[in-house]
């Protein structure tokens, strides 16, 4: 894993929506615009707990098969991963089963145990239960959907990429999310956002201020905006 960025910007950074942080990275031309976010399949389950920013650990689910034998070497490993990770971290899971949205992973006692580990959210692409229990326990969470039931899930690999509602992740990427979805913030430009977002905002001010004025005209937004 690289580095971590300096503190001061992810203070910086957290102040942020995730619009602005999208539109902001945008503005480099580091990757197409359609990449590096979250689709309408994955939606915030606790908006009132915040933004979440903080370094990747990844890993993929899936549940067993007839008469596979049971471990927990790559929960371990994973638990561990979380706790070695540069903080705040978030946990990317993706599962890649036969049915994503049947069985579960995270539930009241995975989301106490992983931030007693250090984790501040999740984001999968799967589901979740114990809703009101894990948003006691202050996990800020970014799913598919809920669940009853855990079904038979396993841990089957900790820090490859994966792919949760087509955003790839690599272990250590550096990922903002809040009540609009998440984004992957390359730690190239993670640095700069800040001072992007903020000329962002005054752009996005100044054609809002146009639009709302008496004087608003079709042909002054073009010539100011789309000439």
């Amino acid at each position: 894993m690289t580095s971590p960025i300096f503190d001061e910007n992810l203070v910086r950074l957290r102040d942020l929506d995730t619009p602005t942080v999208s539109n902001a990275i945008e503005s480099f031309g580091v990757r197409p615009r359609s990449l590096g976010h979250t689709d309408a399949g994955i939606k915030c389950l606790f908006p009132e707990l915040g933004t979440a920013l903080g370094y990747a650990v990844t890993f993929t689910t899936s549940e067993y098969g007839p008469g596979e034998t049971r471990g927990h070497g790559e929960r371990i490993r994973l638990l561990e991963a979380v706790e070695r990770a540069p903080k705040p971290c978030v946990v990317v899971q993706q599962d890649t089963g036969a049915r994503p949205l049947s069985a579960c992973f995270w539930g009241e006692i995975q989301a106490n145990l992983f931030t007693r580990l250090g984790a501040e959210g999740a984001i999968l692409d799967g589901v979740v239960r114990d809703l009101e229990a894990m948003e006691e326990a202050g996990l800020k969470v970014w799913a598919a959907g809920v669940t009853a039931s855990r079904g038979d899930l396993r841990v089957v690999s900790v820090n490859v990429t994966v792919s949760v509602g087509g955003m790839a992740v690599n272990p250590g990427d550096l990922v903002h999310a809040d009540t609009n979805g998440a984004v992957v913030v390359p730690k190239k430009i993670a640095a700069q956002i800040p001072d992007a977002a903020k000329k962002v905002l005054e752009k996005e001010k100044a054609m809002l201020d146009l639009i709302r004025s008496p004087e608003f005209t079709l042909a002054e937004l073009q010539k100011h905006y789309y000439s």
